[in-house]
């Protein structure tokens, strides 16, 4: 037989071997031997001091703000309306929140909702000038 695929016998492995070896603290909930306090396993880093999250996040999506911000620039070039400058002004913010990433989101957001509200008023605008041009 081809080397890639496996020889004769059982692929799925023995079933009928004895489960491996249980260690103290490693257990799920309920098991004895299982401490919410267990030391951490050797090559983990040990969990953050109380107070601090345990897990910071993802980085902030920067790109995302500064890319609502640019688009809000060029919609200002073409001035329909106010909501172009909201829109610099929400993306603008987005990025000066850099400490809080909900509110960050939030500002991003919001941003988008401008640039896309401003994008609707250039397309309904467009299709009522060929209209009324074609009249």
């Amino acid at each position: 037989m081809n080397s890639q695929w496996p020889g004769p016998g059982n692929p799925w492995g023995d079933r009928t071997a004895s489960p491996p070896p249980h260690h103290p603290g490693s257990g799920p909930p309920g098991v004895p031997g299982f401490s919410w306090h267990a030391s951490p396993q050797p090559g983990f880093p040990p969990p953050p001091p109380a107070g601090e999250p345990s897990f910071p996040g993802p980085p902030l999506a920067k790109g995302n703000a500064v890319l609502a911000l640019i688009i809000a620039i060029i919609l200002t070039l073409t001035c329909v309306g106010i909501t172009d400058v909201i829109g610099i002004v929400l993306a603008a913010v987005a990025l000066s929140k850099d400490e809080d990433p909900e509110e960050f989101d939030r500002y991003v957001r919001w941003a988008w909702l401008s640039n896309f509200i401003h994008l609707g008023f250039l397309i309904l605008l467009l299709v009522l000038f060929i209209m009324l041009s074609t009249v």
